[in-house]
């Protein structure tokens, strides 16, 4: 009877002493100035940490946070993360089964999906470049490697900017960039509230970059990947949705598996509520945190706009801006969320009208304010995140490894202090990644090296014909080549003179001497002339051969442009890593 709670006492204590000896991750690093930056090279990428080493870190994380007793207006980090885990799980599930058109996935146990590991990322639903794209196929060979999960975000609360893309056309020595459609323009609005416009249109996409494009060239995948989109569009006219159909078929037609789900649909999820409700009841402090973070990065990056990377969170009347977006099902513009504390209730504005009372108080549990968030959907009302609000759920309440791009890593530093100042929590590690992959047109054999030397060439003309000049010049242009040299001797003899004083322009023999050095300076110039017209000859072509390298190597074009073999080599190239 005495021996088991002995055992116990020891265990805790060797816990303790363990924790004593073990370091503990700092809560914040140092700002830095320096970030990822998108590699050079074709078919090349940059990942920061290695991605051999991104699964140790995964799990690093997941220990920690799994328990983490961090409170979340009454409920413990770890017991917010299994509960947000298990309904992400089944609504990214029931999401990617209506991708499908039917469920061919086995579930998995809340046991299950406790212990397995969580991989992470998000973009917006647009046709993004490969360099964007090879992020899915890490996530999901890591969770194949890990025998894990991999989950991708479909970012359709922020806003659509356009129908087209951008595609190169014309000769390869008279390239032009055309932008082809997929619909009808509209006014920004939100990607979850953008339908099919034009039916016409969006099928007969392919078509149409393919005659951009030019026959003969290569063949793109854009005819391969486009029916799913239109297929899709069968059952749903929702822009994203259809988007992502194309996207996520081409995905699993390679042999991926990653789960699908839109950030509308997890705003709508009971454990984001809970989260956004700690947000609301703590909202001064938080405020508070989120602009001095946003001050420092601003201070650290030299960046002057006062809306840039993302605006502070402002004050009116007594209301205070939360981190979130709301409007009503079928408006276009997304409005600021502003809250106000109200003895036991919090009040939610979009800056006219109160469009929810929540019973909350910062010392309160959440659980009476989630059933009024909840009831939102069905009023249409859309409450969403803002962008760091939504990799700091992702992060902290989802993932055990969010897989960043080149933007979103540079601004996550903002969120890792905003954990650490708000949570008192070490942020989570995250992976950066970003790739470089050009389609294969035909390269010339130029460089901006070569437009820089061709210009120090004309600048030499322009002050040094003399060096230049071909041995029967030089005997003719003589004199003029004497008087030069003497008055450069002379010049040379003022600026070394005891008194260290040059004659002032304009006045005296010094800027006599200017003048005339201009003069002789055009002069042996004229004798030069051939050569000038040749450089520039050069000088135009190299800059001409410049510019349609640059149209036809932009890493960014949409990935649906480049050639089937050509992506996939290259997205198996990124992946081999991960186990090497």
């Amino acid at each position: 009877m005495i021996l088991k709670p002995l055992a116990a006492v020891l265990k805790s204590f060797m816990s303790e002493i363990t924790c004593l000896i073990e370091p503990v991750p700092p809560l914040e690093s140092p700002w830095s100035r320096s970030h990822v930056h998108a590699p050079h090279g074709d078919e090349t990428y940059v990942a920061v940490p290695a991605l051999n080493e991104a699964i140790d870190a995964a799990h690093r994380n997941h220990e920690r946070l799994g328990a983490s007793r961090v409170d979340i207006q009454g409920r413990e980090l770890s017991m917010l993360r299994r509960w947000a885990r298990r309904e992400v799980y089944r609504a990214a599930c029931e999401f990617t089964a209506q991708l499908l058109g039917r469920n061919d996935r086995p579930a998995l146990s809340d046991a299950e999906l406790d212990a397995t590991a969580f991989y992470v990322g998000g973009h917006q639903p647009t046709l993004f470049h490969p360099g964007v794209w090879v992020k899915n196929f890490v996530i999901g060979g890591l969770a194949r490697r890990d025998r894990a999960l991999g989950l991708n975000l479909v970012v359709d609360t922020d806003t659509l900017s356009g129908t087209t893309i951008r595609v190169p056309g014309g000769s390869d020595d008279e390239p032009e960039l055309l932008n082809v459609a997929f619909d009808e323009p509209r006014a920004r609005q939100p990607w979850e509230e953008a339908r099919i416009l034009n039916r016409e249109l969006f099928a007969t996409f392919p078509g149409r970059v393919l005659a951009a494009l030019g026959d003969g060239r290569f063949r793109p995948i854009v005819g391969d990947f486009w029916p799913a989109a239109v297929q899709y569009s069968q059952r749903s006219t929702a822009l994203a949705e259809c988007l992502t159909a194309a996207r996520w078929s081409w995905e699993r037609s390679w042999g991926l598996d990653n789960l699908e789900l839109p950030v509308s649909r997890l705003c709508t999820l009971e454990p984001f509520s809970w989260f956004a409700a700690h947000i609301l009841a703590q909202l001064p402090r938080f405020q508070d945190v989120y602009n001095s973070v946003l001050r420092e990065y601003r201070g650290v990056n030299r960046v002057r706009s006062r809306t840039h990377p993302v605006p502070d969170l402002r004050t009116r009347d007594g209301w205070l801006e939360a981190p979130f977006r709301v409007w009503r099902a079928g408006d276009q513009i997304r409005k600021p969320v502003y809250a106000r504390q109200f003895a036991g209730e919090i009040h939610l504005s979009d800056g006219e009208n109160v469009f929810a009372v929540l019973p909350l108080t910062p010392e309160g549990e959440a659980c009476c304010a989630v059933k009024e968030l909840q009831k939102l959907p069905a009023q249409g009302i859309r409450l969403r995140t803002r962008a760091l609000t939504t990799t700091l759920f992702a992060r902290l309440c989802v993932g055990d490894l969010f897989v960043h791009g080149i933007g979103g890593a540079k601004y996550d530093q903002m969120t890792d202090r905003i954990t650490a100042r708000f949570f008192k929590l070490a942020a989570p590690e995250f992976l950066s990644l970003s790739g470089t992959l050009r389609l294969p047109a035909a390269e010339r054999t130029v460089h901006p090296a070569d437009e820089a030397r061709l210009r120090r060439l004309l600048r030499e003309l322009d002050y040094n014909s003399d060096r230049h000049l071909s041995p029967e010049a030089a005997s003719q242009a003589a004199p003029l080549v004497s008087e030069k040299e003497r008055l450069i001797a002379e010049q040379r003899q003022v600026r070394t003179s005891p008194c260290g004083k040059a004659p002032c322009r304009g006045s005296g023999t010094g800027y006599e001497r200017f003048r005339r050095l201009q003069q002789l300076n055009r002069q042996l110039a004229a004798w030069t002339l051939p050569d000038r017209r040749r450089i520039e000859d050069e000088l135009s072509r190299t800059r001409h051969q410049l510019a349609a390298n640059g149209l036809w190597h932009d890493r960014e074009y949409a990935s649906c442009l480049y050639p089937a073999e050509k992506l996939r080599r290259f997205l198996e190239h990124v992946c081999a890593s991960i186990g090497s």
